[in-house]
């Protein structure tokens, strides 16, 4: 049933965005975030590396705009994602402005189905 919800919320939105991402003490890595029907999915290098990160909905414990010295990225506001009992990830678009808001609004709206 949290399938067909969540797949509802995704309609008629962008689910792919050109992103830069930190997971916990993690280094900086960049590609896209991607919103599928059960997980936000990273996918990118960090520096010339691979890099893949899968988080599924119903393990967000929070989802909020980062504001605080600490939450941003290269002086840029953040989402943050925060998992159970794991360090958050920390994500800013890249070149959209608008994103980090449009994408916490929805993410919050697909913890909560």
């Amino acid at each position: 049933m949290a399938r067909s919800r969540s797949t509802s919320t995704l309609t008629g939105m962008r689910t792919t965005y050109g992103v830069v991402w930190r997971a916990g003490a993690q280094p900086l890595a960049r590609g896209k975030l991607e919103l599928l029907p059960l997980v936000v999915r990273l996918d990118g290098l960090s520096g010339s590396d691979p890099v893949a990160l899968e988080i599924p909905y119903d393990e967000l414990e929070d989802v909020r705009t980062g504001r605080t010295a600490a939450d941003r990225l290269n002086g840029h506001p953040t989402l943050v994602l925060q998992q159970r009992d794991r360090e958050p990830v920390v994500i800013a678009a890249v070149a959209q402005s608008g994103v980090v808001a449009e994408l916490t609004q929805h993410l919050a709206k697909l913890a909560l189905d």
